[in-house]
């Protein structure tokens, strides 16, 4: 189920561009190939898709394959997704079929074959088809379902007719052939580091009254890494490599989120400030660099400013002082209200919604810090956001001004998800600064 939310969220995500602008290609654990469909024609009719899937495991440890359709309205609203229950593991083909019933607003319907980690993964003979009357199933046409066109690939290794699944580095993909002669579509991960989800790098440990989840990447001086609402560790994907190569990165699942434990009462910033300063002392680390994004960015500031001696310099990457008007951009308070953040806006797919409605809750209630507490950091601080960030460019600076050591860069062109959208910029940029921390 993990691995069909992930899917199925990173699908979302490319149909809801620009809200989501990828500015450079990304590194997944996911990717595969799709392609759309006019639905119009069949709302309202119960469909399956099949197709024959193969994967090689022996190397590739907890990878597997499977289909996925997802389905838009005509105003390009995500509104039905199914995948396979039961994933692709086994060497030998075999086939697969996914059914369901398209929604009467159908307009466009979205096929995909993805796979998950390393692999290597095999895929052939897609077929989608209708049911008209009971029992009787028109075939829907697909460009290419059996990647026998002569048509090349894509420079990138995307068969003709289909598109990248998430335009990637991490996967190779080409057009294959059996032992006798059949063509078919080979998508091969290039040794994926599952972060967020890495038991070679990751551990538990019970800080402040809650268990917390943690990853482990690198050596020299310590940088604690913290992730925004709803999210976590793997949200560093374009991060982690970069930053293990000259720091002891310690990247945490903050609680009540990715594998951390579910608490209940009131979360706040400082009260995952106090999680932090736990898990440091815990950790036997006397001070360390801290970079924060959204979320994380706040609970940065709660740390400088309640337990500074922890922290050695502070990059805060979307922060916020506190939740109105003057500091983020009004139309996304409204939907934080309306309950509509893109975590809940997935919540068909979340077993954890209540826990989503809490974290949007502590949105609209913290953080609650003046510009004049700030005054009182003695740490070094980068404050970073992007030019079209949903954070105010004017409180960004407000933030930075008001603290000694405080310099501010504004990403151009980038959004709050500036991390994502252009990994080597935002990594060069934490880099740089943190280079002229050291001791």
């Amino acid at each position: 189920m993990q691995r069909a939310l992930l899917a199925t969220s990173l699908f979302y995500l490319t149909l809801i561009a620009p809200v989501w602008s990828q500015k450079t290609p990304q590194l997944t654990v996911v990717d595969g190939i799709a392609q759309k469909v006019d639905a119009k024609p069949y709302a309202g009719l119960p469909y399956r898709l099949t197709a024959r899937i193969s994967v090689d495991t022996a190397q590739a440890g907890k990878a597997d394959a499977w289909i996925l359709v997802s389905v838009l309205d005509a105003k390009r609203n995500f509104i039905a997704a199914k995948s396979l229950t039961k994933k692709a593991v086994t060497k030998q083909w075999h086939t697969y079929t996914l059914a369901g019933k398209l929604p009467k607003k159908a307009d466009t319907l979205n096929i995909a074959g993805l796979g998950y980690l390393d692999g290597p993964f095999g895929f052939d003979n897609f077929k989608l088809e209708v049911e008209r009357r009971k029992g009787h199933w028109e075939t829907v046409a697909l460009r290419n379902p059996d990647f026998e066109d002569d048509a090349p690939a894509s420079v990138t290794g995307v068969p003709a007719g289909w598109g990248a699944f998430y335009t990637t580095p991490s996967f190779v993909r080409q057009i294959a052939n059996d032992s006798i002669g059949n063509r078919y579509f080979s998508l091969r991960g290039l040794n994926i580091v599952n972060y967020g989800r890495n038991p070679a790098a990751g551990q538990f440990a019970t800080v402040n009254g809650t268990r917390v989840y943690y990853e482990t990447y690198g050596q020299g001086e310590p940088l604690l890494l913290l992730h925004g609402n709803g999210e976590s560790i793997s949200r560093f994907r374009q991060q982690i490599g970069a930053l293990a190569q000259e720091y002891r990165v310690i990247a945490v699942d903050t609680r009540d989120q990715g594998q951390s434990d579910a608490t209940s009462g009131r979360l706040s910033y400082d009260l995952f400030a106090d999680d932090m300063h736990a898990l440091l002392e815990k950790l036997g680390i006397p001070a360390a660099h801290v970079v924060g994004w959204s979320d994380g960015g706040n609970t940065g500031l709660s740390m400088a400013l309640r337990y500074p001696a922890q922290v050695r310099s502070l990059v805060t990457m979307g922060a916020n002082l506190y939740a109105d008007t003057t500091s983020v951009e009004p139309k996304m308070l409204k939907e934080v209200r309306q309950g509509k953040l893109l975590f809940t806006a997935l919540s068909p797919f979340n077993k954890n919604f209540r826990k989503g409605r809490r974290l949007s809750t502590m949105l609209l209630k913290y953080p609650q810090m003046q510009p004049a507490q700030l005054r009182a950091i003695t740490a070094p601080v980068l404050v970073l956001a992007g030019e079209k960030d949903i954070i105010r460019e004017a409180h960004t600076r407000l933030i930075a001004q008001s603290i000694p050591n405080g310099e501010v860069v504004i990403l151009p062109g980038l959004k709050h998800y500036a991390p994502q959208e252009n990994g080597p910029l935002f990594n060069e940029t934490v880099l740089t600064f943190l280079r002229r921390q050291r001791r």
